[in-house]
């Protein structure tokens, strides 16, 4: 097959380098950036990307976009924090090229460590990243899925996420994801609630440390299922505040 390899950018001068020496096998790597302020879209032409500029409205948006404007109709849809192994890149390889959709697994590495568990595991953080733009679109503003018209196959290997370095890089992301969430709430004409307010971040602590094994990754595992706990808590007070 044909591939693009479609990466949005802002400000991603730090790990873009490392994603973009793993996607040799593509044939082309467009860059959708959305105002880097930084060395992102100069290190992209360097390594020979197609590189074009959109304003951000949601990542939905951006990500149809870069379908759209890919030369091949193969996509194979990353962030700037991603490697793809040499496993996964050969395994890709040798893929027919009947149009198709595939599930891709990550494996988020979290303050210097992989996460098996906790709702970060590669069968949880496991969606369609590869698929012919034909058979489907992108959804959702936060946390945008692939609706594709037919059953997703899954690949057997894994992309590797360079997740969150640090823990001000986790709470950072929990302001600017948090007010997304909170505008699509508003549009849903949803309104605050004081059960919502407790329920939705005591449930997710429970299901991340202990239905989803969170223990199992120790302490890396706890922090991050308090953290996320301290999302649904911050959309919450948003919510109620905005």
């Amino acid at each position: 097959m044909k591939l693009t390899a479609v990466i949005p950018t802002l400000n991603e001068e730090t790990d873009l380098p490392r994603t973009l020496k793993s996607l040799k096998f593509a044939n082309e790597i467009l860059v959708i950036d959305s105002g880097s302020t930084d060395q992102t879209v100069t290190i992209a032409k360097k390594f020979g990307c197609k590189v074009l500029h959109h304003q951000f409205k949601n990542f939905a948006d951006t990500r149809n976009f870069a379908d759209k404007n890919a030369t091949n109709n193969w996509i194979l849809s990353l962030e700037a924090d991603v490697v793809v192994t040499n496993e996964l890149a050969q395994e890709i390889s040798h893929l027919s090229e009947t149009p198709s959709v595939y599930k891709i697994g990550r494996i988020n590495i979290i303050w210097d460590k992989p996460i098996l568990h906790t709702d970060w595991g590669p069968k949880d953080d496991n969606h369609v990243r590869l698929y012919h733009r034909s058979l489907g679109s992108w959804h959702n503003q936060v946390h945008e899925q692939f609706i594709a018209r037919i059953n997703p196959k899954q690949l057997k290997n894994y992309l590797w996420h360079y997740n969150y370095q640090t823990v001000s890089e986790f709470i950072h992301k929990i302001n600017s994801y948090s007010d997304l969430e909170v505008k699509k709430r508003k549009q849903r004409g949803q309104k605050f609630s004081y059960f919502q307010l407790f329920w939705e971040p005591a449930t997710d602590f429970l299901k991340r440390f202990f239905y989803k094994l969170g223990f199992l990754d120790g302490l890396h595992g706890f922090f991050l299922s308090c953290l996320q706990a301290i999302y649904y808590l911050v959309v919450n007070i948003k919510l109620n505040a905005l």
